[in-house]
């Protein structure tokens, strides 16, 4: 069975010859274990990031039947400022970039740049739309190097989000509240031209020979709980995200919604926004994969569940291999096993192994 054929059967809930693996690979010893080489002194001279880029390839090709946001992420430690005036950072280690600085002070700030970021984003789509083919071609050209980098595992073709993330991120948690009370009007026009925005792009690019699934998001929860009022998620996300999961559904795509921490209390919502799959399924947060399989199982295959933030990072390969086991039994069939969001350098590459054994073992 090939690595497509799997994740194709799995995506539709169906018996196969193994679980599949999905994961966001950014572990330095994985890199080297499974890519079958030594990460270099790391610069970003050409032949340095072409070097780490091909052992990251043959690292997530040996790993993962599926995946996302291929790369080894930052490759020195660096600082700048961005055309909004947000300094960024950058950390190898950490394997991403975060605002260290923001530009924005209060409410009057927040409000003229929002009002930036729409023009920049209304700007873009009716470019997109006047002329796509130039888009289409760039998109689809990285698209291929990427995928022939990692062989035959499936990369999924697009990650799009409404812009609640990053509009949120962009602010900061604290003034966006602020914002979102006072100006719901411009928070909910951001959010209406990122949409449009990504439903654009979906229309340009879509290509269902290249991938089987994308991904939509939203990072709407945290341990135990939603990050946002049930009342603004459903007037202001889940139709938002709908129309989405639509764009890419005309086209033949699966939608693998990934949203971190408790997701109960909207599960419906998001069956309703038409998900396909969900993940990362963050136990620790208190999803529970059984309780899941049994209410949505008929709707939606899974993706995740092995905690990346206490047992891949802290436990034993025993207990990761009980609790992979244990997760095929609650979940599969319609099961992508993987780590609650990534595998990243607090994880333990012993652990990381052992879930990779399992998944090799076959069903039992």
């Amino acid at each position: 069975m090939t690595k497509r054929q799997r994740v194709e059967m799995t995506i539709r809930r169906q018996e196969t010859d193994r679980v599949p693996l999905y994961d966001l690979v950014r572990c330095d010893a994985a890199f080297e274990y499974f890519g079958g080489g030594r990460i270099p002194p790391l610069s970003k001279e050409t032949a340095i990031t072409q070097k780490v880029e091909k052992l990251v390839g043959r690292a997530i090709s040996s790993f993962c039947d599926m995946t996302r946001s291929v790369g080894f992420g930052p490759f020195i430690e660096e600082e700048w400022v961005d055309e909004y005036g947000d300094t960024w950072h950058a950390s190898p280690k950490e394997k991403t970039i975060w605002i260290s600085k923001r530009k924005v002070r209060n409410e009057s700030d927040a409000v003229e740049l929002i009002h930036l970021l729409i023009a920049n984003q209304r700007t873009a789509r009716k470019e997109l739309i006047l002329n796509p083919e130039p888009f289409r071609q760039r998109y689809i050209s990285e698209f291929l190097e990427i995928q022939s980098r990692i062989g035959d595992t499936v990369n999924l073709y697009a990650q799009h989000g409404t812009g609640l993330d990053d509009i949120r991120y962009r602010l900061g948690f604290e003034l966006f509240c602020y914002v979102e009370h006072d100006r719901p009007d411009i928070i909910s026009e951001y959010l209406e031209e990122t949409t449009n925005l990504h439903v654009a792009i979906c229309h340009a690019v879509a290509d269902i020979s290249l991938s089987p699934a994308v991904l939509t998001y939203g990072d709407i929860a945290c341990k135990g709980r939603l990050l946002h009022s049930p009342e603004f998620l459903r007037r202001e996300f889940f139709p938002r995200l709908k129309r989405i999961n639509d764009a890419w559904h005309e086209h033949g795509f699966a939608c693998l919604f990934h949203s971190d921490g408790y997701l109960m209390d909207v599960m419906d919502d998001l069956i309703s926004a038409g998900i396909d799959g969900l993940n990362p399924i963050e136990t620790i947060a208190g999803m529970d994969l059984r309780e899941i399989k049994k209410k949505y199982g008929e709707k939606i295959f899974l993706a995740g569940g092995i905690d990346m933030s206490q047992l891949l990072s802290l436990g034993t390969p025993e207990e990761v291999k009980n609790v992979c086991r244990q997760a095929i039994r609650d979940a599969y069939p319609g099961y992508f096993l993987g780590s609650t969001t990534e595998l990243d350098n607090s994880t333990k590459l012993e652990n990381i192994i052992a879930m990779h054994e399992v998944a090799l073992q076959g069903i039992r």
